[in-house]
């Protein structure tokens, strides 16, 4: 099977230190000899964070509008492209400060995608000073919480503008509002990078890891997961299984066959209302549903999906 192609997801709210943290991971990359391609999103018309990404590197722009929303669509077909024109290890995505982490993920998460991308880890960016003080609107606030909850790696940055203890208490903060992620308090973007490794490479370094709370991204809680389903669905049992995981399970889409109905169907799951959308007959696609949730496990999920069709790990 060919190799997946790994996605980093670089959230953060404007001024936090994205751009910064991306041309230190190009650097990073280049040195490992890793062929890597970025995908940038910016909420204007103009993007000049783009400046930042070497010439050789293959990058997309998304301009004048929010993964998360009215370009979410797009972002599937930029990966495809993208890993159709070139042969890649990776592919950075930086995106807008207002975008809520999830949503980019769920885009990223397209059952088209499923056999050539992996989601290998969120990365957000947090200005210590910002966070201290919250002078921010509800909605702000609201969404920088988010973007740290549904973090892998948080790096609490600018640290150099507050003081040790000030740095301490947002640390601790930051701790109760994602224990799962790894912490780490920088300036200038500094990030341990070899935390996005392959463990396997950093078992002995990880002994000593510098890494303030747990030490490598093998047991993220955010996981995404994708199970092929050659058989029929049953659409009730579907609902009952929805609803006997609804607290673990954030986003569920994919394309599945019913057995009151020989048609494929686009299948959404979302906010705890699952949606059917017909598949046209002369468009081809794999039956497979993508989880997105907190602690899931493939395999449990494919024991929990035995009673309602014979589902095969993809």
């Amino acid at each position: 099977m060919k190799k997946k192609v790994d996605v980093v997801i670089l959230s953060g709210f404007l001024g936090s230190g994205k751009s910064t943290l991306l041309s230190r991971l190009l650097s990073y990359e280049n040195q490992k000899g890793r062929q890597v391609a970025v995908l940038m999103n910016e909420l204007g018309k103009v993007n000049i964070d783009s400046s930042y990404v070497p010439t050789n590197v293959p990058i997309k722009e998304m301009l004048n509008g929010c993964i998360c929303c009215s370009i979410q669509g797009e972002l599937s077909t930029q990966l495809k492209n993208l890993t159709e024109d070139h042969k890649l290890d990776v592919i950075y995505i930086e995106a807008t400060g207002a975008a809520h982490p999830l949503d980019v993920l769920d885009a990223c998460t397209h059952p088209l995608l499923v056999e050539t991308i992996q989601i290998h880890a969120v990365i957000t960016i947090v200005n210590a000073k910002q966070w201290l003080e919250q002078k921010m609107n509800k909605s702000l606030k609201k969404l920088i919480a988010y973007q740290v909850k549904f973090a892998d790696v948080v790096l609490i940055n600018k640290i150099d503008q507050v003081t040790e203890d000030e740095v301490a208490k947002v640390t601790a903060s930051i701790e109760q509002e994602n224990p799962f992620a790894l912490k780490q308090a920088v300036t200038f973007s500094e990030m341990d990078m070899s935390i996005l490794d392959d463990p396997k490479d950093q078992k002995d370094k990880l002994e000593n890891h510098r890494v303030e709370f747990k030490t490598d991204v093998t047991s993220l809680h955010l996981k995404t997961c994708a199970i092929s389903m050659e058989q029929p669905v049953d659409r009730i049992q579907l609902q009952n299984f929805l609803e006997k995981n609804h607290e673990k399970l954030l986003r569920v889409k994919g394309f599945i066959r019913l057995t009151d109905s020989p048609a494929m169907y686009l299948f959404n799951y979302a906010y705890g209302f699952p949606m059917y959308e017909r598949v046209k007959s002369d468009v081809h696609v794999n039956p497979v549903l993508v989880f997105i949730g907190e602690e899931l496990v493939q395999r449990d999920l494919e024991r929990e999906l035995v009673g309602i069709t014979h589902a095969q790990l993809t």
